[in-house]
């Protein structure tokens, strides 16, 4: 019994993940919701008991998935060029498994960017900026990088990490029409972090 609950759970979020990615939560119905998951909307109400409490889960999941990278890279104690190695490798694999993660993040910040907020403050990130920011300081400080802003290297560290996976269709259409579009954002890890490092070393 306990374990058909859990598979109905995770039906109802499969088919959440796809319904919110594809029309955020103010275009999705529960109805659908529950058609997706093979189930009546009955069932769906009893298990969320709301279109609200059904998203904020879904979002807050998705949220943490791509946050959580930034919070390791910030908190990583190992040396700057390795770190942004790290955190490439790191968001390449979370974007590879959830390719629908940015575009939806991106959708629900220009909705209610608050949320966003919130959990920001609570994955941490805010307390290990500061130690990043100082990291990077020192690598000007004593000639191993260039002259640089902090938050610029940190913001194109997520940008190239994150940016092909948000624009994919247009990237497979004009850019990679003939080639395996999947293998060619697999292997970018490596080519990111060495097109930030050249981009940023004396």
């Amino acid at each position: 019994m306990e374990k058909k609950i859990i598979e109905t759970q995770e039906n109802i979020l499969d088919a959440a993940r796809t319904i919110f990615a594809q029309k955020g939560l103010s275009g999705a119905r529960m109805q659908e919701i529950a058609d997706r998951a093979g189930i009546n909307k009955a069932l769906l109400h009893y298990y969320y008991r709301s279109k609200e409490k059904l998203f904020k889960q879904v979002f807050e999941e998705a949220f943490k998935k791509l946050i959580r990278p930034l919070a390791a890279f910030l908190a990583d104690d190992s040396e700057l060029f390795q770190k942004i190695r790290n955190i490439c490798k790191l968001y390449n694999e979370v974007m590879s498994q959830y390719p629908f993660i940015p575009n939806f993040i991106i959708n629900e910040i220009n909705t209610d960017p608050s949320r966003i907020i919130n959990l920001i403050n609570f994955e941490g990130v805010t307390e290990g900026k500061q130690k990043t920011v100082a990291q990077i300081q020192a690598a000007i400080k004593t000639g191993k990088i260039r002259p640089i802003d902090p938050r610029e290297l940190i913001l194109n560290i997520i940008s190239l990490s994150i940016f092909p996976f948000a624009s994919r269709p247009i990237a497979e259409q004009f850019l990679y029409k003939n080639d395996d579009m999947d293998q060619i954002l697999k292997s970018r890890a490596d080519g990111v972090a060495d097109f930030i490092i050249q981009s940023i070393k004396i």
